[in-house]
């Protein structure tokens, strides 16, 4: 599994230390990732997408294409533009595409841009979520079943639950500090920066 993802032992190409071993951040802030941590995110939302996917087929089978060409739109390009092209991991010069647990193999097509997402692309990020999961929707309600309406409750339940689940063990954990949902503590995130001079001046800059 290496190849897939960064080697754990080597620091990110931003950072200044040589190597990782005894890195004061190490605890608080996951810079390297692994498989196990790809299927448990994947694992968070299969269930709703599954359940989705079942009532849209129902209704008719030719939606669930427009829904999977939305998610391959967003996460593999739209989402990378606005929010991964700003994380640390974007910054490795060797990779031609993405080795996280979020958007794991998609394209690198733009520049690495430390510092925060500006307005815009929050609003962009945002209503890209709200579309993706808002779509399956009104199937749920036009197919006007009670199955249908007990799997609508069961789905929400599912989208919240694994929401709480990715704040708790990714965002919790993430060193992508541009992302709105990230809750990395200001004290850990200066001490990351430190390491970090690189992506410290970008975000001085957006500070000034």
């Amino acid at each position: 599994m290496s190849k897939m993802f960064l080697n754990p032992g080597q620091p990110l190409s931003t950072c200044r230390n040589r190597k990782c071993e005894d890195c004061s951040v190490q605890r608080e802030l996951n810079c390297h990732f692994n498989i196990k941590q790809l299927i448990r995110f994947i694992l968070f939302f299969l269930p709703a997408v599954f359940i989705a996917g079942y009532e849209i087929i129902i209704f008719n089978p030719l939606y669930v294409v427009a829904w999977v060409v939305m998610f391959i739109l967003f996460f593999g390009f739209i989402e990378i533009r606005v929010m991964c092209s700003h994380c640390p991991h974007y910054a490795e010069p060797d990779l031609k595409s993405l080795k996280c647990w979020a958007n794991y193999g998609s394209p690198k097509l733009w520049k690495y841009r430390p510092g925060p997402m500006s307005g815009m692309e929050k609003i962009i990020f945002f209503a890209g979520i709200l579309i993706i999961f808002g779509y399956p929707l009104p199937f749920f309600i036009l197919n006007s079943t009670t199955i249908s309406y007990i799997l609508l409750i069961i789905y929400i339940a599912f989208i919240v639950l694994a929401s709480i689940s990715l704040k708790k063990y990714y965002c919790s954990y993430c060193i992508n500090f541009a992302c709105p949902l990230n809750n990395i503590r200001k004290e850990i995130r200066e001490e990351f920066f430190a390491k970090n001079p690189i992506i410290q001046e970008a975000w001085k800059k957006e500070r000034i």
